[in-house]
């Protein structure tokens, strides 16, 4: 990896390519990673008041969580800073990924204790973003399935669902 070259793991709304992109530009998908140990959580308060995905440790439970891993450069990781929030509900940390059977050290994004909330849900175009990425990267189907569980509240800001419901659109 070059100097100038970060691994990011996505887990929630990015991991869809379509979207980083939107959000990015050009990105580089170096595939998907299972994180034992881990599970995913609709638990992070957004600054929209809707709940946004997060890792959970669970050492321990069996739990798996799932998310795939992108080369992303330093200005590209500045911009994604910004669109998730880091010091106001993400911040960032490095974990220690398999990726094809070699370790790969990626950053990532993890909602600390005081952002989290048990009272708020997921709008339906973001989890269903969450849900278009699994289906993405063929992630198994009852962790598919589980995504596509999750209670989710309609948007009331009406433009922002038609904007994020069109790129959904075009995930096919």
């Amino acid at each position: 990896m070059s100097r100038q070259a970060l691994h990011y793991l996505a887990y929630g709304s990015n991991l869809h390519p379509a979207r980083l992109e939107a959000r990015l530009g050009r990105v580089e998908c170096l595939g998907r990673v299972r994180l034992p140990g881990w599970r995913l959580c609709f638990d992070k308060r957004g600054s929209d008041r809707s709940a946004k995905a997060n890792l959970r440790a669970a050492p321990g439970t069996g739990q798996v969580a799932w998310g795939a891993v992108f080369r992303l450069n330093r200005a590209q990781y500045v911009e994604l800073d910004r669109f998730e929030g880091v010091g106001r509900g993400y911040e960032t940390f490095w974990l220690d990924l398999v990726l094809e059977g070699r370790e790969q050290p990626a950053l990532t994004y993890l909602s600390p204790s005081h952002w989290r909330t048990d009272n708020s849900k997921p709008y339906d175009w973001y989890r269903d973003l969450v849900l278009a990425g699994a289906r993405y990267h063929n992630f198994p189907e009852d962790y598919c399935a589980a995504i596509a569980r999750v209670p989710a509240v309609e948007d009331p800001d009406t433009k922002r669902a038609a904007r994020q419901n069109s790129l959904l659109g075009s995930m096919g």
